[in-house]
């Protein structure tokens, strides 16, 4: 996908974790995510971590993965991420997007590192 490898990892209270794929190349899907007992999400690229949510008990994964391809045949990924808790009897959700590819604005100062 895109020429590089973007995957999750979901980090469990108990120090386990859970990879979308794993070292025996098994595919896991979001809903095996234990998200009761999720520590942290994360997304990479490659060996590189691009992404770091942390959660409290109670605070519960927002994920969606959505793929389109742009009339001139770029592929583009988009990641929306969030957290979802009921405090008082209210519903409060949070979430953010990641676009790939990355398209970094070098004229504005921007880097990627």
């Amino acid at each position: 996908m895109l020429g590089k490898q973007y995957y999750w990892v979901a980090r469990y209270f108990d120090g386990t974790s859970l990879k979308q794929i794993d070292s025996s190349g098994i595919k896991h899907a979001y809903k095996d995510i234990d998200r009761d007992k999720l520590a942290a999400f994360e997304i990479w690229e490659g060996n590189s971590r691009i992404l770091f949510i942390r959660f409290k008990k109670g605070q519960r994964l927002i994920w969606r993965r959505r793929v389109e391809t742009s009339p001139g045949g770029i592929i583009e990924v988009c990641h929306i991420i969030g957290k979802q808790e009921t405090i008082g009897g209210k519903n409060y959700q949070g979430i953010i997007g990641l676009f790939f590819p990355v398209k970094i604005h070098t004229e504005e100062g921007e880097q990627w590192e």
